[in-house]
């Protein structure tokens, strides 16, 4: 085999690796598809400040099901600790399942920073809505 056959097989292979690699990282980001949490979506982290995988959403967007994995490949339900919620309307009500009471928690529009969860919210996230708690 002359080395331009192999030079372009490995080439091959490593577009095929960026390209599956960008796919499994636009599949978690039901945003804008880019690793921001930019204006207009709501966005979590699997570690507090921002820190690890993120899974973001569009604000207007009818799917916030808590199904998929973070960009870290961590499932998403119950494994966020902090919320970034940069909708430019509404409010984000946070739910918590792992307890007999449930508690929700209210995160305001058009936030420049990470909120950190509360000790009973803090990897119990079963629900988010747009919406006062």
């Amino acid at each position: 085999m002359s080395k331009v056959v192999k030079m372009i097989g490995g080439l091959s292979m490593v577009a095929g690796l960026a390209l599956a690699g960008t796919a499994a990282a636009n599949a978690v980001d039901r945003g804008d598809e880019k690793l921001e949490c930019n204006y207009y979506e709501i966005c979590f982290a699997e570690h507090h400040d921002g820190a690890g995988g993120q899974r973001h959403f569009y604000g207007s967007s009818s799917n916030h099901a808590n199904e998929g994995n973070m960009s870290s490949g961590v499932p998403f339900y119950h494994n966020a600790s902090s919320i970034k919620n940069r909708d430019s309307v509404s409010n984000v009500c946070v739910t918590e399942s792992g307890d007999w009471t449930n508690d929700s928690w209210q995160f305001p529009a058009r936030s420049t920073s990470w909120s950190n969860f509360a000790g009973d919210l803090n990897d119990e996230n079963a629900k988010h809505v747009r919406a006062n708690c």
